[in-house]
């Protein structure tokens, strides 16, 4: 499946609610917009972790079978078009989401480029969606002025990230432009580093029948919901400052239930939350 682009948004009359419509020409055999949103992120709902009214990013992978190709996913919420601001029927603002889909074992170098585009701020001048239509859906997207925008997140050159976190990390931060910024350097660094195979990201879980996402963006996740979902990256206006957690190995379930008096989630890994300012030597004098 090569990348494909699919834009969210709806008509300015009431029956034209919002509706999915490809960006770009469909690839053969690619499902639709809402069965691989169905799918969820991370073991849990789209709509549990953005807001689609909200600036918001999700970058993972599909939970798929071994033996299927890994699926990736991108999708920014909370834009707007390029011409000018609409509204609906009942005077409020028409928003729009882009859903990126491809495969690989990083994420297609297109899904990569565009999600930095967003991080560092170069689509908050819209998207190319037109309105005013008769038809069902009520807008339409410029398939050619969209390819422009990938044509520009491709050239775009992000710096590297000068400390990215390890295979085993949780990165917690605030939602901020700064941090954007890191979390667009972060990915750039990182798909480097395994095309150039100093970076596994099977290790670090992010691919797999049990992936943890990659990079996500919200608006209503606070520390302690982004900890349950494990993203190797994760930024929310609800973070109040920099938090790591680290997912550890099987054999520390019992261990962290001892320290937190909680269960835990199975699976192929279980974590213990660990901040930057954790005491790590007092934990260890905890367990013993």
């Amino acid at each position: 499946m090569t990348t494909t682009w699919f834009m969210q948004s709806r008509g300015r009359l009431s029956h034209q609610d919002y509706s999915w419509a490809p960006a770009t020409a469909p690839g053969t055999g690619v499902p639709s917009p809402g069965n691989l949103l169905a799918q969820g992120c991370g073991g849990r709902s789209i709509s549990d972790i953005v807001d689609d009214s909200k600036s918001s990013l999700l970058l993972y992978t599909l939970r798929e079978r071994p033996d299927r190709k890994q699926v990736w996913i991108l999708l920014m919420t909370g834009l707007h078009p390029t011409v000018t601001a609409e509204s609906d029927h009942m005077n409020r603002d028409i928003r729009v989401s882009v859903l990126g889909a491809g495969t690989g074992p990083v994420p297609p170098s297109e899904l990569a480029a565009v999600a930095c585009l967003f991080l560092t701020g170069g689509l908050q001048s819209g998207v190319p969606v037109s309105y005013g239509l008769r038809d069902a859906k009520g807008f339409a997207v410029d398939a050619d002025a969209w390819a422009e925008v990938i044509a520009r997140a491709t050239d775009l050159a992000v710096p590297p990230a000068d400390r990215v976190p390890g295979p085993d990390t949780v990165l917690l931060d605030t939602d901020s432009p700064a941090n954007r910024q890191r979390a667009a350097g972060m990915l750039v660094d990182l798909t480097s580093r395994v095309a150039a195979g100093d970076f596994s990201a099977g290790k670090a879980r992010l691919v797999g029948t049990e992936a943890r996402p990659f990079l996500v963006v919200t608006s209503l996740l606070g520390a302690e919901s982004l900890k349950r979902l494990m993203p190797w990256c994760g930024l929310s206006e609800r973070v109040s400052g920099q938090e790591l957690a680290h997912v550890s190995k099987e054999w520390g379930r019992n261990k962290v239930r001892a320290i937190t008096g909680k269960g835990v989630t199975s699976g192929l890994a279980v974590y213990a939350v660990l901040t930057v300012l954790a005491a790590i030597g007092a934990m260890i004098a905890l367990l013993l």
